[in-house]
């Protein structure tokens, strides 16, 4: 096994920043930062990931840090050096410097300088590259640059994060909570998307193109038996069904060839399924694959559900039986007292888990980070740690699974062992109207949905009706079969 260039305290090295796993973590390693310690790596030059917010950085020559989100905050070594003669050993990069920057030119010109940055860093370019050993075309070959970084073509330096995995299984976690770091071939096939969609960072982009091939990422790595260390791809693409079929036709043929399961971890644009005349070629092709997990979806916009529906009734047709996810975006643009834009935000959301309950599919909430802004934030936690688990899901409607989060709550806090786990909304309303709740406090959950339903009185009736959706009784098999 390889190790991670673990460096003496003594000695100047490069050091690797993972902004977004110094404040509460990440479940993802950063692609960035893999593909820099790649090249680093490849030049047998000295590197580490930096593990404490507040360590020595005097025996860092460079630093280079990335944030993915912009709630993130910086570690408290970089602050410190804000002002400072050592502000100038950082190069920060990231979606996180600017993913909420509203005026198009200045996020257009932030965008630009981030994605090229590294490329024309001035150090890296000191560093001999491997690109031309990855073109078989001779004519190609003489137009790669010698050093530098390619990020496309770089190869990753997968074990980057090995000390923090040791790290976190010597406190008492299990190695395979942090199977994301240890057991995936990580890349792009394609960058770029058409949708435009306010809330990604792709919403300038108009096109979607080849990226990275699949050689370039996969890794062979193999242990002392003979086994793939990382015998799973995750592939970042950002709308891979949106490309052309002969760039999404050929990069699906070889993920199939590898006989590796994969998995697009942003998801794939089921809508195509319904606009593409290739649409039937797509969910017949993939229903032939060795997915990895539930195939992920996005159902983001309520405006789009009649072209989500088509694209189900195909999807389905082809894959009955495969695990289907969507992921449901919510709480964009929230402020305090968005009261209507609040209610609107969670009946669509509701609708949404409503057709994708009849379809037998499972939902999973994305939280804008706009939505701590409104004054009932806590509910998107609620809505989120129903849907967002499977077991209850598809077992409890929100209703269901906020009560039993209460007499869970009762019986294992309280010790009232009296009381029966599970109520209709009608039944828990005769004890908070006899005053049961005057002693016994109602849990966080239960507070909550309280709180939603006394601040729209107009809506009770609508709100108890979708608090009641349950997978159960609405999955309906006729919509595809």
């Amino acid at each position: 096994m390889i190790n991670v260039l673990r460096v003496p305290p003594m000695y100047k090295c490069i050091g690797l920043v993972d902004a977004d796993l110094l404040d509460n973590g990440t479940r993802h390693p950063n692609l960035t930062l893999l593909k820099i310690a790649g090249l680093l790596y490849d030049n047998h030059v000295l590197f580490e990931l930096i593990l404490d917010p507040k360590a020595d950085i005097s025996r860092y020559t460079i630093i280079y840090m990335s944030r993915v989100f912009t709630f993130t905050k910086l570690p408290e070594f970089y602050m410190r050096a804000v002002g400072t003669p050592d502000e100038k050993k950082f190069r920060c990069g990231g979606t996180g410097f600017y993913a909420n920057i509203n005026n198009v030119k200045e996020y257009t010109r932030k965008r630009s300088d981030d994605m090229c940055s590294l490329e024309k860093d001035e150090y890296l370019n000191t560093l001999r590259n491997n690109y031309r050993e990855l073109e078989s075309d001779t004519s190609k070959r003489q137009q790669i640059k010698t050093f530098g970084i390619n990020m496309a073509k770089q190869k990753p330096y997968y074990h980057l994060y090995d000390t923090f995995v040791n790290e976190q299984v010597k406190k008492g976690f299990k190695r395979e909570k942090y199977k994301d770091y240890q057991k995936y071939s990580i890349g792009f096939l394609t960058r770029g998307c058409f949708r435009h969609c306010p809330f990604c960072i792709n919403k300038l982009e108009n096109t979607i193109s080849p990226y990275s091939e699949l050689d370039w990422f996969i890794d062979e790595e193999r242990d002392k038996k003979g086994h793939l260390v990382r015998p799973y791809i995750y592939l970042w693409d950002d709308n891979f069904l949106a490309s052309k079929p002969d760039v999404w036709r050929p990069l699906l043929q070889k993920l199939i060839d590898t006989k590796r399961p994969f998995q697009f971890r942003q998801g794939l644009d089921e809508r195509m399924l319904a606009e593409s005349e290739y649409g039937e070629e797509m969910a017949e092709m993939l229903s032939r694959v060795k997915y990895h997990g539930d195939f992920i979806f996005a159902f983001d916009n309520w405006k789009d559900r009649e072209l989500i529906e088509r694209a189900l009734r195909i999807w389905k047709r082809y894959n009955p039986k495969k695990g289907t996810k969507f992921y449901l975006f919510c709480g964009f643009r929230l402020t305090e007292n968005s009261h209507k834009r609040f209610y609107k935000d969670i009946w669509e959301l509701f609708q949404r888990i409503r057709i994708l309950m009849s379809y037998g599919c499972v939902g999973y909430v994305m939280r804008h980070e706009d939505y701590r802004k409104y004054e009932i934030s806590n509910f998107y936690v609620q809505i989120a740690r129903w849907c967002n688990q499977q077991q209850f899901y598809k077992k409890m409607s929100f209703w269901e699974f906020v009560y039993r989060n209460q007499s869970y709550w009762e019986e294992h806090t309280l010790h009232i062992t009296n009381r029966p786990h599970l109520k209709t909304f009608e039944d828990f309303m005769v004890d908070f109207d006899n005053g049961y709740y005057n002693n016994v406090k109602m849990c966080l959950p239960l507070r909550t949905l309280m709180s939603t339903l006394d601040k729209f009185p107009e809506h009770r009736g609508e709100l108890l009706e979708m608090f009641n959706y349950k997978m159960t009784d609405l999955i309906n098999p006729t919509l595809w079969e």
